[in-house]
């Protein structure tokens, strides 16, 4: 059974992915854009998201 921390990391890492190909090919931003962008939202906006999951629940 897949958890919703690994459901949460699964997603980002999708939409990170798409859009970091749309920024490198559809608008052509330098690639310090792209990776950006990749490591934004596939590394740390799981974090934060998690992060805040579990502060709510906690209280």
């Amino acid at each position: 059974m897949v958890s919703r921390k690994n459901k949460i990391v699964f997603i980002c890492a999708v939409i990170g992915i798409i859009l970091a190909v749309f920024a490198d090919d559809g608008l052509d931003a330098p690639l310090l854009v792209s990776t950006s962008v990749l490591v934004l939202i596939a590394a740390v906006l799981p974090m934060v998201i998690n992060n805040y999951i579990e502060s709510t629940e906690s209280t």
